[in-house]
């Protein structure tokens, strides 16, 4: 049986530093959401995060002390957790559009930069981090200059060339 009270200090800290580094992404993350006017923001996306780099820390921690398991159980917890808070975020409105995927989809990517900090991968984190950031920026930017295409009414010389 393992005795918890006896697993490193030092392995304890490093589970709090990605923990630290997940939310620190994650915050980021949600930063760009919240400027986009979007539900989920920095404390959601922070504790996302989190919470993700912290429970793959520990199951890795547990497995190497007590030479049993697979880390790779917690991954399996998170993507169910992840899933229920993600439908959460998706609804429709009165018009019958969905609205929140991209959101609940956010969520799932915070998680996996979590995951991915909490494993020892703390740069594959910050490369993830700045592929959410461009994915969701870029094409907030195409969706909003379309909108402005679509809402921009003829110009001058079309009309009168219909004449």
């Amino acid at each position: 049986m393992l005795n918890m009270h006896f697993i490193d200090i030092w392995q304890q800290f490093a589970v709090i530093i990605d923990g630290a580094i997940a939310a620190f992404l994650g915050s980021i993350i949600g930063w760009e959401r919240d400027r986009a006017g979007k539900s989920a923001g920095p404390r959601t996306m922070a504790l996302v995060g989190t919470a993700a780099a912290v429970i793959v820390g520990i199951g890795e921690v547990l497995d190497v002390n007590a030479k049993y398991g697979d880390p790779t159980r917690a991954l399996h917890a998170i993507i169910t957790g992840i899933g229920f808070l993600g439908a959460g975020m998706i609804f429709t409105d009165k018009r019958g559009g969905v609205q929140g995927v991209t959101t609940a989809a956010t969520i799932f990517a915070t998680a996996a930069v979590g995951v991915a900090v909490g494993l020892g991968f703390q740069v594959v984190g910050v490369g993830l981090t700045l592929i959410i950031l461009v994915v969701l920026r870029s094409t907030y930017l195409l969706e909003a200059a379309l909108r402005r295409e679509e809402s921009d009414p003829e110009p001058e010389v079309s009309k009168k060339q219909k004449r």
